[in-house]
């Protein structure tokens, strides 16, 4: 699979994250980056939790390898909310490409490991062709 020629459509465009979605494997990619503000992650989660119900989507992809720390009230609103909200809406799968900076794996290992889920599935990849292998294997 060719990464670079894959056919995506922007949904959101910010310094803090490029939101696309892939028709062809139904997947909604975020890509974070830097250091995120309550706002701006709140703000990208709505917007893809709008994409994941009007496309019914299953899975999605969080890029955070460009992403530094997560502040402790951002791991909360990830963990208490918003995977309780995306799992509502029926995403099944989220594959995180995990930064290459120590310290923001282990702010999303520990998000990850605290949140309780009833059909969710979350896995931390080191490329974008494990998260796709994973997310559409059958």
């Amino acid at each position: 699979m060719d990464f670079k020629t894959k056919q995506t459509q922007s949904i959101l465009s910010e310094k803090y994250i490029k939101l696309t979605y892939d028709p062809a494997d139904k997947v909604v990619i975020a890509k974070w980056m830097g250091f995120l503000k309550f706002e701006d992650l709140k703000r990208g989660c709505e917007v893809m939790n709008e994409k994941i119900k009007q496309e019914n989507l299953t899975r999605h992809i969080s890029d955070q390898s460009e992403l530094k720390v997560l502040a402790k009230e951002l791991q909360e609103y990830i963990g208490g909310v918003w995977f309780d909200e995306v799992e509502k809406l029926g995403l099944r799968k989220i594959a995180i490409l995990v930064a290459e900076d120590v310290f923001a794996q282990a702010t999303v290992n520990k998000v990850n490991t605290q949140a309780q889920f009833r059909q969710l599935q979350i896995q931390t990849f080191g490329s974008l062709e494990k998260c796709y292998q994973w997310l559409t294997e059958k």
